[in-house]
């Protein structure tokens, strides 16, 4: 595991990248539940040829993709108000930053768990850090619609990922369980967009179809990335590199959207960053 720890951790700063670039075609795309029906339905394209040649899951990993699509559904919806009321330099850092956050508030707050000191630490800088992005600028009032989806996007990513963590342990791979967890979570999504762009949802459905295949490609990317990495490096200092996609994801933000204030918030990020890190390698 020591020798293959320099490629896992490369695998794990492409899942990053992937992640953080998905996200910036995501707030980029005219209609942003189109873009994610067209994404989501063309992975579920992209891992055909895995389906087919495996057999169909039982119920005891049934019931963790089912639980994954209704989680999922709720996240994508948060994550696209999110992008609606917000910038992509405010709302993606405490969408990805805000779910280790929550989980570690909620450990400490209501579970009465004992943390380290460096977890404390961790806790209370990955904290400020939050409040700073929420925190308004001058002569203006705070996103709070905005950062209220993006807290609700992180809670979602924090159920589902320990959801498909268990349904990728019941399952006979984790390749195989996340194929049929992107056909599974592209339904719902699909099927919103039906209903609420009706009978323009083909024609809008072309329209972002270059970006949403792009798109799908570095989501199924960054998937395989972080299981490879956690396949051959301990899990905490994985998932620690993992949140690197915060600092990447402002950057884009202010390089690409030139978004006003991409200093302060790529700043943010790198606390930000630095507390969940702690935190992690701290639980490790």
């Amino acid at each position: 595991m020591l020798e293959a720890l320099p490629l896992a951790s490369l695998a794990m700063l492409c899942s990053a990248s992937l992640h953080a670039f998905m996200g910036l075609l995501t707030k980029q795309a005219g209609d942003r539940l189109v873009f994610r029906a067209t994404m989501m339905s063309i992975g579920a394209v992209y891992v055909l040829p895995i389906l087919l040649s495996n057999p169909v899951p039982e119920w005891s990993v049934w019931r963790f993709l089912l639980l994954g699509a209704a989680l999922h559904w709720a996240f994508q919806m948060a994550m696209i108000r999110a992008f609606e009321h917000g910038d992509m330099g405010l709302v993606y850092p405490i969408m990805r930053g805000g779910a280790p956050l929550l989980a570690g508030l909620v450990a400490f707050l209501v579970l009465g768990e004992v943390l380290s000191i460096w977890e404390v630490a961790g806790l209370v800088v990955a904290s400020l850090a939050v409040l700073g992005f929420g925190w308004p600028e001058k002569g203006g009032r705070p996103k709070v619609q905005a950062i209220g989806f993006a807290f609700l996007a992180a809670g979602m990513t924090a159920l589902y990922s320990v959801n498909d963590a268990s349904g990728a342990r019941a399952a006979s791979s984790p390749f195989v369980y996340l194929a049929w967890f992107a056909v599974v979570t592209a339904v719902p999504i699909l099927l919103t967009a039906l209903i609420r762009r009706g009978r323009d949802l083909p024609g809008l459905m072309r329209q972002e179809f270059k970006s949403g295949a792009i798109a799908s490609l570095f989501g199924l990317g960054s998937y395989g990335f972080a299981l490879f990495a956690y396949a051959n490096a301990a899990v905490g200092p994985m998932s620690a590199l993992r949140e690197t996609s915060v600092v990447i994801g402002a950057i884009l933000a202010a390089v690409v959207l030139k978004e006003g204030f991409g200093k302060r918030r790529i700043a943010l990020s790198v606390v930000l960053v630095g507390g969940l890190i702690a935190m992690r390698l701290a639980a490790a």
